[in-house]
């Protein structure tokens, strides 16, 4: 996938909400024309990440998601040619402008991961990276805690879906390997020989896929939580429905799980 325009450290950010609006599949695709215009400007060792030699602390490598609003809400950063989506262990950066500042008609866009204190695209990338440093063991361990917070990418990929559709824009990417393809692939994202691609309709499939996601985790809580708890998250769930009444009882369990994670209550 596309390299960080500017790389994104952890902690960096604000918190930030989606929208309740859903897309329609109205979207049109990139042209075969399109696309090879859109590599003109960027050849393919330029759209590979150069994932520098920076020293990775293993602590950092391997530290589990934040509990709270720091691991479970999406934060954003926002630069002159590039918005960058935030969750967890994972981050979306949607590059808006080319570098002579020309609006780039579909956004370029790409998915990383956190590996010690930064966010690094790349899966083959990360993996020479992480094995230059420590041993296959580290790295099978990185891989199951990042591969373990899949809302987190579910998350980002949503909020970067609602803003392409506010803006009426279709995100494209060039595919650096076939690690990449796979991820992707494997995300619910539609890949066309060297390209994925973005799309606004997209937000409501992550968002079914964190309903998933959060099914068994709230099921788990619901045997631990006390009394006084429960009847606070069913309280919160009915006052949730009635503010916005075309919110399913599972979409609005979500919002409520999101906010008890910020407040702590649910861990």
């Amino acid at each position: 996938m596309t390299g960080f325009a500017k790389e994104i450290e952890v902690g960096d950010g604000y918190s930030s909400k989606r929208t309740k609006e859903i897309f329609n599949q109205n979207f049109k695709d990139a042209t075969p024309d399109e696309i090879e215009a859109s590599q003109k400007c960027f050849d393919h060792d330029r759209w590979a990440e150069e994932n520098q030699k920076h020293k990775i602390w293993k602590p950092d490598l391997l530290a589990p998601v934040p509990e709270g609003q720091q691991g479970h809400g999406v934060f954003v950063v926002k630069h002159s040619n590039t918005i960058t989506f935030m969750c967890g262990l994972w981050a979306v950066v949607l590059a808006l402008t080319d570098e002579a500042g020309k609006r780039h008609k579909y956004p370029l866009w790409t998915l990383g991961v956190k590996t010690g204190k930064r966010f690094r695209c790349s899966p083959s990338g990360i993996r020479e990276l992480i094995l230059d440093q420590f041993d296959e063991e580290t790295y099978t361990a990185w891989k199951q805690l990042v591969m373990s917070n899949k809302e987190g990418a579910y998350e980002a990929l949503a909020s970067a879906c609602d803003w392409l559709g506010h803006k009426k824009k279709v995100g494209l990417s060039y595919i650096s390997g076939r690690s990449s393809m796979q991820l992707l692939t494997e995300l619910g994202i539609r890949c066309e020989r060297d390209h994925a691609f973005l799309y606004p309709h997209y937000k409501k499939m992550f968002e079914e896929k964190l309903l998933n996601e959060t099914k068994s985790e709230y099921e788990q809580w619901l045997k631990q939580a006390s009394n006084e708890h429960r009847e606070m998250f069913r309280q919160m769930v009915a006052n949730t429905k009635r503010e916005n009444p075309r919110l399913t009882e599972a979409g609005a369990r979500q919002q409520v799980m999101i906010t008890l994670h910020e407040m702590g209550v649910m861990t």
